[in-house]
């Protein structure tokens, strides 16, 4: 992801075909979500893809979170 401090991290999905799984190909730092989108379409414009979406990282909502790597020793 970019260093910006400004703004809002992004999760980019897309869909090459109808029919193929929706992936997650790459994420960024924008102000806006309009930004983002454009962002989006002019950073990610390798494929013909059918479908792009994206999703702010706040509004992921986790299920299952790795405890941290140093946890276990007593390292925070």
């Amino acid at each position: 992801m970019s260093y910006s401090s400004e703004g809002n991290d992004y999760f980019l999905f897309t869909r090459i075909k109808r029919g193929d799984d929706l992936v997650q190909v790459g994420s960024f730092r924008a102000g806006s979500d309009e930004l983002a989108k454009v962002y989006a379409q002019r950073i990610y414009d390798e494929e013909d893809w059918v479908e792009m979406h994206l999703v702010k990282n706040s509004d992921l909502i986790p299920v299952r979170v790795p405890e941290g790597l140093f946890e276990k020793e007593g390292v925070k």
